[in-house]
């Protein structure tokens, strides 16, 4: 009986030493590492496309959002050379008529509320203008002679020009242009 276990066991302990042996060798194979190594390449490789491809999307929607900026900012620089030179023709207008008035020898609206000012019996007029838009008076004009002839009216009656920009609704700048068109018109 003996005998039996120690065969046995024999038996048991050759078997487990081929089992371990084909394991070793299988674990070990030259042709089984080069498919791993491929299948963890191909793998990396797959992730990388992945990623790069990502990486590309988000270049692009960048690259979309920056000509939409630029495209912005073109358009910005454009409107604002527009208003510069606007403001310039402007700047170049007003220096036009700065020496038109200097070169008159007609006495401007300002010159003449100083010298009525500067008399010794004036009063002032009180207002007798209707400045409504439905005044008979001013019917069959255009709406930028009505206020030229009105603004003219009021500041003969000897309202200031801030008053007559607010009455009208216009700026004072207005009012000293209407003002100054109504005295060429009259000189």
């Amino acid at each position: 009986m003996a005998y039996i276990f120690s065969s046995a066991a024999l038996l048991i302990s050759v078997l487990s030493f081929f089992v371990i042996l084909f394991y070793v060798k299988k674990r070990t194979a030259t042709d089984r590492i080069p498919a791993e190594t491929r299948q963890e390449v191909a793998n990396i490789i797959n992730e990388i496309d992945r990623i790069t491809d990502r990486d590309s999307e988000l270049i692009e929607d960048r690259v979309k959002k920056l000509k939409s900026l630029l495209e912005d900012i073109d358009r910005r620089i454009a409107v604002h050379e527009k208003q510069r030179d606007n403001y310039r023709a402007a700047e170049d207008a007003q220096k036009k008529l700065n020496e038109k008035k200097i070169n008159a020898a007609v006495e401007t609206y300002r010159d003449l509320g100083k010298n009525m000012l500067s008399e010794k019996n004036f009063k002032p007029q009180p207002l007798s203008v209707s400045i409504t838009e439905d005044n008979p008076k001013y019917t069959g004009m255009s709406g930028h002679d009505a206020y030229i002839k009105k603004s003219a009216e009021l500041s003969a009656a000897g309202v200031p020009v801030q008053e007559i920009a607010k009455r009208l609704h216009k700026t004072v700048n207005e009012i000293e242009v209407a003002l100054f068109l109504s005295s060429r018109h009259r000189g």
